[in-house]
C-alpha cells in the first residue's frame, strides 16, 4: 500500500490556522506544504519508509503508521513557523485590538520563536521514542 502527501498534509492543516491558505488554489497550497514536508522528511532521519515515494504520484511507497504522520506533521509546523522569523513584516509595529497599543517586533519574535522550539522539542521527542521502538535490541536484553 500507499501513504499519500494529502494525508500528511491535512494533519498539518489541522493543527494551524492561517488566512493566507484560504486565498490559495488547491494545487498552490500542494505545492506549498510539499517545500514543508521535503524538509521534514530530511530531519526525520530514522524513518527509512520515507525515501521510498513517488514524487509523481505525490506518495509514500509505504503505508506510513500514525506515528510516523504525525511526527512529520509536527516537523512541518517547524518548517511553517521558521520562515516567520526571517521575514521583513517582523520589523513592522502591529497592532493589538485587544490593549490598542503597539506590540514589541522582539517580543513577536520571541514568541513565534518560542511555539516553533516547542514543536521541535516535541518532534524530537516523539523521534527519540520512535527510534527506540523500532530498535533492534536483541542483543542487549
Amino acid at each position: 500500500m500507499a501513504t499519500s502527501y494529502q494525508e500528511i498534509y491535512e494533519r498539518f492543516t489541522s493543527k494551524i490556522t492561517d488566512f493566507y491558505l484560504s486565498n490559495l488554489t488547491d494545487e498552490e497550497a500542494k505545492e506549498y506544504f510539499e517545500t514543508f514536508l521535503k524538509s521534514s522528511i530530511i530531519k526525520f532521519r530514522y524513518c527509512n519508509k520515507l525515501s521510498d515515494r513517488d514524487e509523481d504520484l505525490k506518495q509514500f511507497n509505504n503505508d506510513l503508521t500514525d506515528e510516523e504522520k504525525e511526527i512529520l506533521s509536527i516537523l512541518m509546523i517547524v518548517e511553517y513557523l521558521t520562515p516567520k522569523l526571517l521575514t521583513d513584516e517582523l520589523l513592522k509595529q502591529t497592532l493589538n485590538s485587544k490593549d490598542y497599543y503597539l506590540s514589541s517586533q522582539a517580543n513577536h519574535i520571541k514568541e513565534i520563536r518560542e511555539l516553533r522550539d516547542k514543536y521541535q522539542q516535541e518532534a524530537n521527542s516523539l523521534m527519540i521514542l520512535y527510534t527506540f521502538n523500532n530498535s533492534k535490541l536483541d542483543g542487549f536484553l
